[in-house]
């Protein structure tokens, strides 16, 4: 297919074409639970004339990196348009690789009878979105296999899931006589703000019947669903829920980072696996480091069994 995609308004362009992925697209039912090729084509805004000096991928948009979010986007998540996928894949390439300036075509090939393909071209800038980038930390030990793919599937009804870390079994902390956990990691893209999140999370926590005993904290739980990580920013918010954060005001604060990443081993882990490199904020060190130092180990990501979880 010959791909003709304009220049971005006065930006240095990085070209990627014909990216196939196989993913779940339509809402007709001979569509709906059945994989279908999609190509997608994408024209990134910048500016390479650093990278042109130096010779050096840091200096430049690595489109390597582009194009394996996006494939791990698009093939772990379902769709009933083209215009969603395109419009996601515009957001995660702003959002993660802090692209000013985008043109995302999306191709269905034999959608439609007599015709090759059918497809939809967008242009956006980081204008049109508010997006940040978030880590969510889930955990279960009552029917933690359904729960957790349940809390998954519910996430992805408002939020962008970039990735998901693998199913780690984990021992009880604070309280040792209940089932052993499974801890899970997921980085996301959201418009909400950490409230509105919560808020959210909380919802899905409710609907899953978490139900939280105010004299046991520390007691077995459907589900629990936490924001660990708020990009590289530092805060607080207020929520309206059980915490052992101070309180101000009739409402409960929680911290961001979340301060159980530098506790807990069954937080960090599954953060590093998703995130390694990125950095735990106000600290230079990386969420790889942070797992070594809490596990004791270079190899953290073996301290705990990895389950099955989508069978």
């Amino acid at each position: 297919m010959a791909i003709r995609l304009l220049s971005g308004r006065g930006y240095d362009v990085i070209e990627i074409d014909n990216l196939e992925c196989r993913t779940e697209i339509g809402f007709s039912q001979h569509e709906i639970g059945k994989k279908q090729k999609v190509v997608i084509s994408m024209r990134l805004g910048c500016d390479v004339s650093q990278a042109g000096k130096s010779d050096d991928v840091n200096d430049s948009v690595n489109y390597r990196n582009v194009s394996k979010d996006v494939i791990n986007y698009v093939e772990s998540t379902s769709f009933n348009l083209v215009e969603k996928l395109a419009t996601d894949v515009a957001r995660i390439c702003i959002a993660l690789h802090k692209v000013p300036w985008i043109q995302v075509r999306v191709h269905k090939p034999h959608a439609l009878r007599f015709s090759d393909s059918v497809g939809v071209l967008i242009e956006r800038t980081a204008n049109d979105f508010t997006d940040n980038v978030v880590h969510l930390s889930l955990g279960s030990n009552i029917e933690p296999r359904k729960n957790l793919k349940d809390a998954i599937a519910l996430l992805k009804k408002k939020v962008l899931v970039l990735k998901v870390s693998s199913p780690f079994l984990t021992s009880p902390q604070l309280q040792a006589d209940q089932p052993d956990f499974i801890n899970m990691a997921v980085k996301i893209l959201t418009e909400m703000a950490p409230t509105q999140l919560k808020a959210f999370i909380s919802g899905i926590e409710m609907s899953l019947l978490r139900v939280r005993d105010p004299d046991n904290k520390n007691a077995p739980r459907t589900i629990d669903l936490d924001i660990s990580l708020w990009g590289s920013e530092v805060l607080e918010y207020s929520v309206e829920e059980g915490s052992n954060h101070s309180l101000s005001n009739g409402h409960i604060k929680r911290k961001v980072p979340d301060p159980d990443i530098l506790r807990f081993a069954h937080v960090a882990v599954p953060l590093a696996e998703i995130s390694p490199n990125v950095k735990l904020p106000p600290s230079d060190n990386t969420l790889a480091t942070v797992a070594m130092d809490i596990t004791g180990r270079d190899d953290y990501l073996d301290t705990f069994s990895v389950v099955a979880l989508f069978l």
